[in-house]
This record gives structure tokens, C-alpha cells and sequence, in this order.
């Protein structure tokens, strides 16, 4: 009896843990605003296969400024510049680009 209340505990600290986590993770989408971001730049960032990576730098209008931010979610090519994109972007938790990325 014991060993399947522990198990039942562990369970649940585990499904918080995955709960906590997924809330996190859709936090930008939750309180961000959808905005048109462009690729101005790429950013090289040295490999661990002694290759390199390349993080895209997205430049667009938020509450009247104009902001610079590098996305690390994923790598793009490196002549992927000038290219437009939907982004939800919030000041405290970052941009994310969504359950469906749309390129224009």
C-alpha cells in the first residue's frame, strides 16, 4: 500500500513539473503581441562539430520602438536575410514564434 501512495506522488510532482514547464514555454505566446519581424542579419556562432551555426536577428516595431533580438530557438541558412515572419514577442518573456511559424 505504501509503494503505490509513493508512486501516486511521483506521478503527480511529475505531471506539475511537465505542467510548469509547458506554461513556460507558451508564456510569449499568452502575453506577447503578434508582430511582422524582419531578418536584418544572421549570427554565426561556432559549432561543437566544427561547423558553424546561424542564429537569425529579427528587427521590428514594438510599442513604438524599434527592437533588435536574436532567436537561439532555431538555426536558419545563411542567406536567409530579408525575409519577414510573424513573431509574438513580449518585453519580459522574449519572442516566440508560435505554434505555426508563418513566412511572408
Amino acid at each position: 500500500m505504501a509503494l503505490i501512495k509513493v508512486f501516486g506522488v511521483s506521478l503527480i510532482l511529475l505531471g506539475f513539473f511537465l505542467a510548469y514547464g509547458l506554461i513556460s514555454s507558451y508564456r510569449p505566446l499568452l502575453f506577447g503581441t503578434k508582430t511582422e519581424a524582419t531578418i536584418v542579419a544572421v549570427k554565426r556562432v561556432n559549432n561543437k562539430r566544427f561547423t558553424y551555426v546561424y542564429y537569425p536577428i529579427f528587427q521590428f516595431k514594438h510599442k513604438n520602438k524599434m527592437v533588435k533580438v536574436v532567436d537561439r530557438s532555431r538555426d536558419i541558412e545563411e542567406n536567409s536575410v530579408g525575409i519577414k515572419e510573424f513573431i509574438f514577442y513580449s518585453a519580459n518573456y522574449g519572442i516566440s514564434r508560435g505554434p505555426a511559424s508563418t513566412t511572408i
